[in-house]
């Protein structure tokens, strides 16, 4: 697969009168553009790619980093808004019945309650000690540090509590 990766200087996110976001690139502005990346979970920052309005990619951003302050700033709203994932700082109950699990969880966003299924199908280690929980509704869940959570958390999670 070829990617064409845009040279961040050229590059000119901003919101149209309608409130979509275009980018103005050297030989074409791209209108309704979607902020995508293409490894969410591993690299949040790096590999953006820009998509228009009719789904067609305009090419990709080795690193957000490298954009102007402007565009950094509305790359980073348009990413947060796509990829909403609350992060679970602690773990206040759990438990299991007939299949499905139920969850009392604190997170940065508030705390919730989540139903599963299977638990070894709703939660998936993505790196040593991060894990995502899926709910039954296809929301997601991260846990960054499975370490950093307190030792009641960790043992609710381990399912030992």
């Amino acid at each position: 697969m070829q990617f064409d990766y845009l040279d961040p200087k050229q590059i000119k996110l901003e919101l149209a009168p309608d409130g979509m976001v275009r980018a103005l690139l050297p030989d074409r502005c791209g209108m309704e553009v979607q902020v995508l990346r293409a490894f969410p979970l591993s690299h949040e920052r790096q590999f953006i790619t820009l998509r228009d309005g009719k789904n067609e990619e305009l090419g990709m951003v080795e690193s957000l980093d490298d954009l102007d302050s402007d565009s950094v700033a509305l790359a980073e709203a348009e990413l947060r808004r796509r990829y909403f994932l609350p992060k679970i700082t602690g773990i206040l109950a759990a438990t299991e019945r007939f299949g499905s699990s139920q969850w009392e969880v604190e997170t940065d966003r508030g705390p919730r309650t989540l139903s599963t299924g299977v638990v070894n199908e709703a939660i998936s280690e993505i790196a040593p000690g991060r894990y995502l929980i899926t709910d039954s509704d296809g929301n997601r869940f991260e846990i960054p540090k499975l370490s950093e959570l307190d030792i009641a958390s960790r043992a609710r999670f381990l399912g030992k509590a």
